[in-house]
Parts: C-alpha cells; structure tokens; sequence
C-alpha cells in the first residue's frame, strides 16, 4: 500500500471513530433526557395526585358542611395544564318500577383537572380519579355509602370561574345549592330498582368502585362513557285477601258470574317474580342435605336446608318437625305432591319455605298444612314459585299455606282448598266445588321478595346536593 493511501485511510477511520462516537451520546442523551422528562411528569403527577387527594377531603368536609371554607395546595402544576370544568361528569339517580319512573337527580357535577405529560389526575364526585393509557381508574372513593340496606349519595357537585388557572392553591367554599335539584323519596322505599348512572371519562373508575362497594348489579357502556349500578328495593307483599292477581279472575273460562265473591280477590296488582331470590337460594343451597334425605327417609324431616337438583315427585307423605329450627326445601326444577301429604307436625312458629325453580302439581291430588285442626296456620307452610301453580289442577287436594306464584296462570276444578295467602298472575275455576278462605291471621303478616344474588337491596335512600366553589388564586 502507497503512503498517501495508508493515511487516508488513517484519515478515514478517525471520522468514522468520531462519527460513531457523537452518534452514541446523542442516543444516550435523548434517551436520557425522554427518560428524565418521563420521571419528571411521574413525580410531578404523583405530586399533584397527594394535592387532589387533600382537596379532596378538604371539599367533602366543607360540602358536608364540616366547615365553611380551607384553603388547598395541589403542589407543583408547572409541568401540565389545570383546568375546572363545571359540564364534565353528570350524575342520575331514578328509581324504576314496572309503571314509573322517578327521577331523583340529574345533573352536571363538575371536574377539577390536572393534564400532565403522561397521566390526567382529576377530582370529581369528593373522589379522586386518574387516567393513563386510555382507561381511567380510582385513586381515592367518592361520596358514596352503601350500608345495612340505606344507600347515602351526598354528591358534591364543583364550580368556579377561573376554567385554567395558572396556580394550584386556592380556597373551597361551600355555596348554596339548588333547593330544587333533588326530588325526594319517601322512606322507606316500597318496590323497584334504584338506578345510580354515572357519565363520565373516569367511568371505567367508577365502574371499579361500583364493583367493589355495592356488590349490585354495576354496567359499563363505554361508547357513551357511562358506569350503571342498581340496588333491586325488596317488595314486601300482603295478604289483604286470600288470592292476589296481576291480571283477570274468571269463572268457567267466562265472566266472573257464579263465582268467587269479589271479597276474596284483588285483581290487577302487579308483583315482582321471585326468579332471583329463587336462584339465589338454589345457589346458597346447592351444597346442602340431599332432599331425599327428607322426603323418602320415613322419618320426620327436621330442621335445616334440604337440596333437589332436579324435579321432584314425591313417592311418601312427609311429616315435618321445627322444633330445631325452620325447614328450607330448595327444588332446581318442578314439584309433584302426586296424593300425598306434607304436614308439619310440631306445635309453634316454625316454617318450611319451599323454593321452586319451576311449577309446582297436584296430580292425584295431596295436601300441604299443619296438624292443627282448629286454626289454618298458612304462615307456617310458604311457597316461592317461579313458574306455574296448579294450572290445570282438578281437584282432590288442598294448601293451607301462603303461595307466592305471581307468574301463574292458575286454573282449578272440582274439589279444591286454598286456604291462607295466594298471589298468582291470574285465576280461572272451573267449577263451584272450591273452598277459598283467607287465613285472619295472615292480616300483619308479610313476606319480603328481594332481589337474590348480586343485587343488594335497598330500603333507605338519601341523596342530597352539596355545591361547593374552586377559586383559585389565579
């Protein structure tokens, strides 16, 4: 190789040297600085995240009238933007029955932002809340309080007149509400659904607290960014009357002429289906005595949970004792008296409940009742039915018993006894060989259908607005 050609190359891989080394800094420089901006933002967000929870706390008490005014920091907000939006998030509370729908409160409650780099940390509801990656999540929980079957929503709602301002401490004040925005509920709350609908980009947040807190049923709509949570209010039903119907009583398949006397029937009074308490017992029973320990044992049937996974006919009559404790029979299908007798043989105040996930039969007839020959005692024998109760019943047995069976089309002929409480959808007798008689001591007594497994009942409900003002200190 010549001289001139050796240094060149000398020349050469210099450069390169160079060139390879400038390159490797400003990659360790920019991936540097990106990481330490990222580390910045975090603790900038985190920052502000401990600020949002204090004012947070800060609002609820002046909201819930704990104080009239506090002054907040949020920390250091120079790394994003502060924003007050009193449009952003809306809140409803109804309460939904099968005719009417009431609303308790509907209305905008506004939110208090910080957008950073990476993270957006908002107040909004007395909660803190964060998004990140697109889904938002819970940092600390709203005023919201469910306990003992009383739902308590103070919802505090945010304003003020500074949109964007540039600090982040100030005062909260509490501010007159609206004397109108809510309606009031009676208490305590006779039927239906009270529904809690939150609008909001940290519904996905919402959602969690829901899920974790009320143990209801809790959906999220995320095209319309919507958290719904709904607590199920127990019925509880009275027997005014011995037969309680959501349709029509008729008599022969024709007008009521010639049969039941109207003091013995109320008619069009619509009742909840008792499938989820009937499941929810299924389920909390599906581990407990086989049922054929009860029914084809030839002894008395004492206290406790007696589980049939499918449908039962039953082969004996059946004495029952309570003395140890009320009886529970849980049928996951249909239930055939087929002739025979069940009978609780004890004196008092026990009660065997029996839980149908289907219709209940009297093929040959049979009889349900107490050995007590001098009053009816129907409390003591309860029926929760999901489907059909004797619907083509023709005679040859009778209940003396109180049969909640709101989906059933009954249809009786020939000689039959109802003695007690019955609740069906609707009633047809065949002929004038019944005997139907309400049981006098049922006149206090009430049964409570609730809303069975995942939905939390709700007896008690507040809600209330409480307005409080952000202002800033500009």
């Amino acid at each position: 190789m010549k001289r001139s050609e050796r240094g060149q190359s000398e020349v050469i891989g210099v450069v390169l040297l160079l060139a390879i080394t400038i390159g490797a800094v400003t990659v360790t420089v920019a991936t540097g600085s990106a990481a330490l901006g990222l580390v910045t933002d975090e603790a900038r967000s985190a920052s502000v995240e401990n600020g949002m929870s204090q004012l947070s706390s800060q609002s609820s008490l002046v909201a819930l009238g704990g104080t009239d005014a506090r002054r907040f920091d949020l920390g250091s907000v120079d790394g994003g933007q502060l924003r007050l939006d009193e449009d952003a998030g809306r809140v409803e509370v109804r309460i939904e029955t099968e005719n009417a729908t009431t609303t308790t409160y509907n209305d905008s409650i506004g939110t208090v932002e910080y957008v950073g780099g990476h993270r957006t940390v908002a107040m909004q509801g007395g909660g803190v809340w964060a998004m990140e990656g697109g889904r938002g999540r819970m940092i600390s929980p709203p005023e919201y309080h469910y306990r003992s079957e009383t739902l308590t929503f103070p919802i505090v709602r945010l304003t003020g007149d500074e949109s964007s301002p540039a600090s982040g401490t100030g005062v909260v004040r509490r501010v007159p509400s609206d004397p109108t925005a809510v309606n009031e509920t009676a208490n305590p709350l006779r039927n239906g659904t009270v529904v809690v609908e939150v609008q909001s980009e940290y519904y996905e947040g919402w959602y969690d607290f829901f899920t974790q807190r009320t143990d209801g049923s809790v959906t999220k709509d995320d095209a319309n960014q919507t958290t719904t949570a709904r607590l199920v209010v127990p019925e509880e039903v009275t027997f005014e009357r011995a037969i309680t119907l959501g349709g029509e009583y008729t008599h022969k398949d024709g007008d009521k002429n010639g049969g039941l006397s109207e003091s013995k029937y109320s008619d069009g009074v619509a009742h909840r289906s008792p499938e989820s308490l009937i499941e929810s017992t299924l389920e909390n029973s599906s581990g407990a005595t086989n049922l054929s320990e009860c029914f084809d044992s030839g002894s008395t049937c004492t206290g406790g949970t007696y589980y049939a996974s499918d449908d039962v006919t039953v082969g004996q009559s059946v004495d029952f004792n309570t003395t140890d404790g009320n009886i529970t029979i849980a049928i996951d299908g249909d239930f055939d008296l087929n002739g025979r007798t069940l009978e609780i043989a004890n004196e008092g105040d026990g009660v065997v409940r029996y839980y149908v996930n289907g219709s209940v039969f009297a093929s040959g007839g049979g009889t349900v009742g107490t050995a007590n020959t001098t009053s009816i005692e129907a409390q003591r024998n309860q029926f929760y039915v999901r489907d059909g109760f004797i619907e083509d019943g023709q005679g040859g047995f009778g209940f003396d018993a109180i049969v909640y069976a709101p989906n059933s089309d009954t249809d009786i002929g020939g000689s039959v006894d109802l003695r007690g409480g019955f609740v069906f959808n609707s009633l047809n007798t065949q002929s004038n060989g019944y005997t139907i008689e309400q049981d006098p001591a049922l006149g206090d007594t009430k049964i409570r259908i609730t809303g069975g497994t995942g939905q939390n009942p709700v007896t008690y409900l507040h809600v209330s607005e409480n307005v409080v003002e952000i202002d800033f200190d500009r």
